[in-house]
């Protein structure tokens, strides 16, 4: 599934209480998305262990399997997770599917001769949209698109998104995760959003790293195609395909080599006091903000100035 259960893991990593309550009904205080253990290395990226601990101090996880269309095999596949994360921490497990298109070979229940096995399918094309923008609740509104109605609330949900929430990276994650998923159900979404707020997603880390793990073929076309409106400001197309590269999230060494490269691409070799001071950074955050300034500088010399 690749960059769709990227996006909702970006999405998770800032609205996790809000989405545990919403679609599962749970009281949450505690949550933690759980690291998979060495010996679960066949388990793929779209399985999400969050540990949670509700009002009552009851402990356990949810097993959240994120799939953008159903698959005849998934109940097997979410009880060999279950089993293995009951076997590694002792506690239960609740496991749910948060299923992100339409599907009619959907099932709660797995039986085979004495196998039992019941589970919890969160469909999204089954919930309506209006009651999702209802709550008030910013944090859920990247999941609009894939709800009944939503394209039509698509474009006053993302007003609400990014009038109700600060300038920063959470506003920039989440409006990025919200064009991402809008492809599933349309190639012009996507598109039509990165023309309205391309400069505030650029400021996401997780739009870099969606970049570098790859788009559904729709989703490539809507993104490339706002980037091709969005930064036709003289940039070389060589620039254009390392942006497309990105950063991956977490890893300095990554940010300062697309700060290098930008600068290279626009000005040629790098002098070597721009050089060291950026391969000595330690801020993420400065980081992409000097990916910013090698872009929109118009010489070497402005950039130096402005690093000093």
């Amino acid at each position: 599934m690749g960059s769709y259960d990227t996006a909702v893991k970006v999405i998770l990593s800032h609205c996790r209480q809000a989405a545990l309550e919403y679609f599962l009904g749970l009281e949450v205080v505690e949550s933690e998305v759980m690291e998979l253990p060495q010996e679960t290395a066949t388990l793929r990226r779209s399985d999400f262990p969050i540990r949670v601990r509700t009002p009552e101090g009851r402990l356990f996880i949810v097993l959240l399997e994120v799939q953008s269309r159903w698959e005849q095999d998934l109940p097997l596949r979410l009880l060999e997770y279950d089993a293995r994360y009951r076997l590694k921490t002792g506690l239960s497990v609740l496991p749910a599917i948060l299923l992100l298109t339409p599907s009619g070979a959907v099932v709660e229940r797995f039986e085979d001769e004495g196998l039992r096995y019941a589970f919890r399918v969160i469909s999204l094309a089954a919930m309506d949209a209006r009651e999702l923008l209802k709550t008030g609740n910013p944090c859920l509104y990247p999941f609009v698109a894939l709800m009944k109605g939503g394209v039509e609330l698509f474009d006053e949900a993302e007003r609400a998104l990014t009038d109700s929430m600060p300038a920063g990276p959470d506003r920039a994650d989440l409006l990025t995760g919200m064009a991402l998923l809008s492809g599933l159900v349309s190639k012009e979404l996507p598109q039509r959003l990165l023309s309205r707020r391309r400069d505030i997603m650029m400021e996401s880390v997780a739009y870099e790293m969606i970049k570098k793990e790859g788009y559904d073929e729709g989703m490539q076309q809507g993104i490339q195609q706002g980037l091709q409106q969005g930064l036709q400001q003289g940039m070389q197309q060589g620039l254009q395909q390392g942006l497309q590269q990105g950063l991956q999230e977490g890893m300095l060494a990554e940010g300062r080599e697309m700060v290098l490269e930008a600068l290279a691409e626009r000005f040629g070799p790098v002098p070597h006091d721009i050089e060291d001071v950026i391969t000595t950074m330690e801020s993420r955050r400065q980081l992409k903000e000097l990916l910013r300034l090698a872009l929109r500088v118009q010489n070497i010399d402005e950039f130096r100035k402005l690093l000093t």
